[in-house]
């Protein structure tokens, strides 16, 4: 896989070599929280219902400042932004686990999600710039699976940190509270490559409004903006909380959970760099579509099964299907729009998944604790959803890509 990822960032352009070695430091710096964030909390005693309004108020950073990102880096070159926004994420997480409320926790989460938006409105839009039109299947991929790849590493260092510092310092919310806070420090790591990226010029010249262009695109827009939000809404009601699933139903110590995490990142890298394969022999919208619903039957599996065995395999099994499906939904949505639409779609995208990460992880945690903990039922409605957007992919894009001749 490290080959995989070293030949393939060697055929494209210096600039998209240094993006991409910034997207894998931030790529594992993000899976940190994402990994441990959630049992931390649970040690510090909040409710599942606390838990999930944390979640969700990384989300709302990410609403907030989806659009202004959008216009910001139009106006602006892209590198300097960048540098802000991993600088940015990287001292919220340094300090959040040693915050001493739920408060400050979510005003702090909600400045890394401001952060966190930046930098992926950025990524789709640099990545169509610097690219070629034979290197875009490859290079949306390789994005992708850099930033995962960078994850699994990520994610068995925090496994490794909190299982040595849960010894050493004697319990595990201290453990996991240094682990975040090195997360931090990942973060940090990006400004060095993406401070060395040279872009001359903004992509798009002043006198070109944004309003004007979401105008004439609304319902362009909107098409894409649907699947993303059912898909959010889902991926958020559910996803928070697998790391205490797999606690609360089969007792896994949180060392393992993040080696667990770890290891469906390497198959979620692998479903990135196959994403070229699938598409070359079907169309963008049913390759999506198949990924997606591909996925549920695992889904279905972790909501019933009683077998850690068979829950490991479905929990790697369905992060490989639907992750996969990323990297070729943000190349279509580039393709499928001109070029002064790009940020502007990006940050729509953006803005709606934050949403859907605002309603999902509040509405999964309350049914958690309405239900005694019985995550059958979150499943098997994020099942529903994920239902819903195949099927809205597939009625509202298709149309799109007749017209585009993707």
């Amino acid at each position: 896989m490290l080959s995989d990822l070293r030949d393939g960032l060697a055929r494209f352009s210096p600039q998209t070599r240094r993006f991409l070695w910034g997207c894998a430091a931030m790529g594992a710096a993000q899976t940190v929280p994402w990994t441990l964030l959630a049992l931390y909390l649970d040690r510090c005693g909040y409710s599942k219902a606390e838990i999930g309004s944390v979640q969700a108020s990384e989300a709302w950073g990410k609403v907030l400042v989806a659009i202004p990102a959008a216009i910001l880096l139009a106006r602006l070159r892209t590198p300097p932004v960048l540098v802000i926004s991993s600088v940015l994420a990287g001292a919220c997480y340094l300090v959040l686990p040693w915050l001493p409320s739920l408060a400050a926790i979510q005003a702090v989460n909600v400045c890394a999600g401001l952060a966190w938006s930046v930098h992926y409105v950025a990524i789709a839009p640099f990545l169509f710039r610097h690219s070629t039109v034979a290197e875009r299947a490859a290079v949306f991929g390789l994005a992708d699976a850099v930033h995962t790849g960078a994850a699994v590493a990520g994610s068995f260092a925090a496994g490794s940190v909190v299982t040595w510092l849960t010894h050493l310092a004697g319990g595990e919310r201290e453990a996991l509270a240094f682990a975040l806070s090195g997360g931090g420090v990942l973060a940090l790591l990006a400004t060095f490559p993406y401070a060395r990226i040279r872009e001359d010029s903004a992509p798009l010249r002043a006198s070109i409004g944004m309003v004007r262009v979401l105008r004439e695109n609304r319902g362009l827009l909107v098409r894409f903006a649907i699947p993303h939000l059912v898909i959010a809404c889902g991926a958020g009601l559910c996803i928070p909380f697998l790391g205490l699933y797999f606690q609360d139903r089969f007792e896994v110590a949180p060392g393992a959970v993040a080696n667990l995490y770890a290891a469906g990142q390497v198959l979620v890298t692998l479903g990135f760099l196959g994403t070229p394969w699938l598409l070359a022999r079907t169309s963008f919208v049913r390759s999506i579509v198949i990924l997606e619903l591909a996925s549920i039957p695992f889904f279905l599996m972790l909501a019933i099964t009683k077998s850690l065995p068979v829950a490991i395999g479905a929990f790697l099994a369905r992060g490989a299907l639907m992750n996969a499906a990323t990297p070729l939904l943000k190349h279509f949505s580039m393709r499928a729009v001109r070029e002064e639409v790009r940020e502007l779609q990006n940050g729509i995208t953006s803005l709606v998944y934050g949403l859907g990460w605002v309603i999902g992880p509040q509405i999964g945690g309350r049914l958690l604790d309405a239900s005694g903990d019985n995550y059958r039922v979150l499943m098997c409605t994020t099942v529903g959803f994920y239902v819903a957007a195949a099927v809205a992919t597939m009625v509202l894009l298709s149309p799109l890509e007749k017209s585009a001749g993707a």
